[in-house]
């Protein structure tokens, strides 16, 4: 009986493929996103900057197995940015405060090349190697005034020699990065998956001309990207 039950498993784990054993020829199609709000302050009572920002990012890929491991595919990620910052400053007998908000969002097509391991029968650690490519596109509003000010007082009071003004407008710049990022993917079926995008690193260049570049090392967690993979 022990014998019957025990061949009875093992047929049933090799027609499942163990769930997570990727193949060559397999497609996969992965949708993932990251939501998260942050404030930053810095500074003193009345030299001081702060930062409110909204930041989504979504973003979509197919990909094909070359081997067992190596895929390759192509995929569209989508950038949103809501900034509101406030900055003030007192220069002598002078104060200045600055109020500017700023909406910005990109498209980006990508291409990508991964590597998949696995840990258990179900967990893989993967990571992949993405090349992206957009516009950026920005609005945005400043508004500024200053007024002299007596340092004896313990507030700040307007003068006449109070002055204000303020711009709007908008911006296009280039934008290219390549990123290497790691991931957690585990198969709780033959079909589907849930993953997570561990942060990783990153290079970026904005505006060809002007080689404004820069590298960015984050594995912080309220970055963190999670979605979901479908085999086909």
């Amino acid at each position: 009986m022990m014998k019957k039950l025990l061949l009875l498993t093992v047929t049933i784990l090799s027609t499942l493929h163990l769930f997570s054993q990727t193949e060559k020829g397999e497609i996969i199609i992965s949708l993932d996103g990251n939501y998260r709000q942050s404030t930053t302050e810095n500074g003193v009572t009345h030299n001081q900057n702060m930062t409110e920002g909204k930041y989504l990012d979504i973003g979509t890929s197919i990909g094909y197995f070359i081997n067992s491991r190596l895929i390759a595919g192509i995929g569209l990620d989508y950038n949103w940015d809501k900034e509101v910052r406030e900055n003030s400053l007192m220069i002598n007998s002078y104060y200045q405060t600055e109020v500017t908000n700023v909406k910005s969002n990109v498209f980006l097509p990508n291409m990508y090349l991964g590597y998949y391991y696995p840990i258990t029968t179900n967990l893989y650690i993967n990571a992949s190697l993405k090349f992206s490519y957009g516009k950026i596109k920005s609005e945005y509003d400043t508004f500024w005034a200053g007024s002299a000010y007596n340092p004896s007082n313990t507030s700040i009071e307007l003068t006449d020699d109070y002055s204000a003004s303020g711009q709007e407008g908008t911006s296009k710049v280039d934008f290219f990065s390549v990123d290497i990022i790691p991931e957690l993917t585990y198969f709780f079926s033959s079909r589907f998956s849930i993953y997570v995008g561990l942060g990783g690193v990153s290079y970026s260049l904005l505006e060809w001309d002007t080689d404004n570049s820069s590298w960015n090392v984050n594995f912080n967690p309220s970055y963190w990207k999670t979605g979901i993979k479908i085999r086909i």
